[in-house]
């Protein structure tokens, strides 16, 4: 092809058609100059292809991870509700006072068992966060990937906002606790639930309500993480199937 342009060239020149010749080169620079065009638009689309592709794998690294905390919530949760409904079960008023923000499906209040009182005086599991591919997305700087960027302000919401509040919210459990080890350690080795319902007048067992409390408001800030997990999945889900 080069050959065939150069040999008209040469002759347009050898014949001195000049004028023919200006127009044969400027048709052979605008030739040029689409075929560049064209393959830097082959070479964006390749780029923009691939850039997607990653941004996708950052989408399913993190709805792994989400599926995992969902999983690890569950287990505090549970150890939660038995903290919640021994206590509540003694005490009326504080089942009277937080039955009302929980509903069914997510419900912190269940049938006590009397036998695992010992979680009331302890602050129980922290909630870890598998987060690994949210902090290299934006440890590498590939945000940008993430096109819908609606989805990607709801993820960030989950790990910077309401992650960082239920970690907060830990701390002050763990404060409390401190004080409840100093101030009990007899009742901590030797009580049972009867000691516990005896007890119900005394100042220990208006700490221990406290501290209830405390984890109730760490539960509910849990749930509401669980829901807008939820939430995220479903969404990252819906922009995986789309091509």
């Amino acid at each position: 092809m080069i050959k065939f342009f150069r040999h008209i060239r040469k002759d347009l020149m050898e014949k001195n058609k000049t004028s023919k010749y200006i127009k044969y080169a400027i048709g052979e620079i605008i030739l040029v100059v689409i075929g560049i065009l064209i393959a830097l638009q082959i070479n964006n689309w390749n780029e923009n292809r691939k850039a997607n592709a990653v941004g996708k794998q950052y989408l399913k690294g993190i709805k792994e991870d989400l599926q995992r905390d969902l999983i690890h919530a569950d287990s505090i949760l549970k150890i939660q509700r038995y903290n919640i409904s021994v206590l509540s079960s003694i005490d009326s008023l504080f089942y009277k006072k937080y039955n009302h923000i929980t509903n069914e499906s997510t419900s912190l209040f269940i049938k006590p068992d009397s036998l695992v009182i010992s979680y009331l005086f302890d602050r129980n599991t922290s909630f870890r966060s598998v987060n690994g591919t949210y902090k290299s997305l934006i440890a590498d700087g590939k945000s940008g990937l993430i096109n819908n960027k609606q989805l990607f302000q709801e993820i960030q919401q989950i790990y910077d906002g309401d992650q960082a509040r239920l970690s907060s919210t830990y701390e002050a459990i763990k404060m409390i606790e401190q004080k409840i080890n100093w101030a009990y350690p007899f009742e901590i080795q030797n009580w049972a639930y009867d000691d516990l319902n005896n007890a119900k007048n005394e100042k220990i067992f208006y700490n221990l309500a406290d501290f209830t409390e405390e984890k109730l408001y760490y539960a509910l800030n849990l749930i509401r993480i669980k829901e807008s997990s939820q939430k995220v999945i479903t969404l990252i889900e819906k922009e995986l199937s789309n091509d």
